[in-house]
């Protein structure tokens, strides 16, 4: 794997740790008023800009599709983790509901480890 690939995984990794340290440290209760009554959450905006960010950052930089895969399913590897340790299950009325969704997440993210585990992928360009 080149530097350019690892390059690839370890800015996907950077990008979504900054995406949920949005959700962690910007109150709920800031607003971005336009005036006339119309307002924006500004958690909503920054959480959506670091979402196109991350989107965006897979879609334009260039490397092989395997590497991309990988940086995809280390950015789904670390938001989910970041779900289970940082969500108040107990405390939420949605507690349950999101436990059996992020149950579910982490099966997902088993199947993508175990495709790149198992296979036999080359990250050359033929």
């Amino acid at each position: 794997m080149n530097n350019r690939a690892v390059g690839k995984v370890i800015g996907g990794i950077v990008l979504t740790i900054l995406w949920i340290l949005c959700f962690l440290y910007i109150s709920s209760t800031l607003v971005i008023d336009f005036g006339g009554g119309f307002t924006l959450n500004f958690k909503l905006v920054a959480v959506i800009i670091g979402l196109l960010i991350i989107f965006f950052y897979h879609q334009f930089v260039p490397s092989h599709v395997e590497i991309t895969k990988l940086s995809w399913t280390c950015v789904a590897t670390v938001t989910w983790l970041s779900l289970i340790i940082f969500y108040p299950f107990k405390t939420d009325v949605n507690g349950g509901a999101i436990g059996f969704f992020t149950l579910l997440g982490g099966l997902a993210v088993c199947v993508l480890w175990v495709r790149f585990f198992a296979d036999e992928i080359s990250f050359e360009t033929k």
